[in-house]
């Protein structure tokens, strides 16, 4: 039986906004703390040995201005699923960790997501199609908080509408017909978003005839 020392940590650049491959071994983790750099040169975080079976990410996050520190289990890297690594405290995407295999289907998978995305908005503009992977990244954070219950109408109605429009993704109402548009033109939007724990629509104000 072969066993792989090799682990792959996919993360988000914050400069380049890609997902940077780093395929690291777990023997050379154990000896030295290895440090992360994506191909465009910036530095995304350092990897350590914290124990037995155990390792330490050093992350920083655009969206708290500060490093995480993140513990992993080494039985990360060996299960069928990648998983996902977050920003605790914005609950933010920051990237993945598993085996290279995991990791090649998570990232081929994403891919097609933003493949399909990109069809939706074909024809609408080249700036619509650019800015898929942010649509595609807000679209993840609305189904994170409504996954949570935190996506609703003011006006008791939790079963909303969300509809993806060029630069934006808007919520609407069934019920009471309220709307909100949320911008997604770039990182600051996504920011903006991973933000907040809850997303609530306000019920249309119709003006009452004399």
């Amino acid at each position: 039986m072969v066993i792989s020392a090799v682990s792959t940590l996919a993360l988000y650049c914050s400069r380049c906004g890609k997902i940077e491959l780093h395929n690291v071994s777990r023997f050379a983790i154990n000896n030295a703390e290895y440090q992360l750099v994506c191909s465009c040169g910036q530095i995304q975080g350092s990897i350590a040995s914290a124990g037995r079976r155990q390792y330490l990410l050093d992350i920083p996050c655009v969206v708290c201005e500060t490093n995480h520190l993140i513990f992993l289990d080494s039985k990360l890297f060996r299960q069928p699923q990648a998983s996902k690594i977050y920003c605790a405290q914005a609950n933010l995407e920051l990237g993945f960790a598993g085996s290279p295999e995991a990791i090649a289907a998570t990232i081929a998978r994403h891919k097609q997501e933003v493949a399909s995305l990109a069809c939706e908005l074909d024809g609408q503009s080249e700036q619509g199609i650019e800015n898929s992977q942010i649509l595609l990244e807000i679209l993840n954070r609305i189904h994170d908080i409504a996954e949570q219950g935190g996506v609703y109408c003011s006006c008791g109605n939790t079963d909303v509408d969300v509809d993806v429009l060029v630069d934006a993704v808007e919520i609407s109402c069934g019920q009471c017909e309220g709307r909100l548009r949320i911008s997604a033109k770039d990182e600051q939007d996504l920011a903006a978003i991973s933000a907040l724990k809850i997303i609530e629509l306000a019920p249309l104000r119709r003006t009452s005839r004399k």
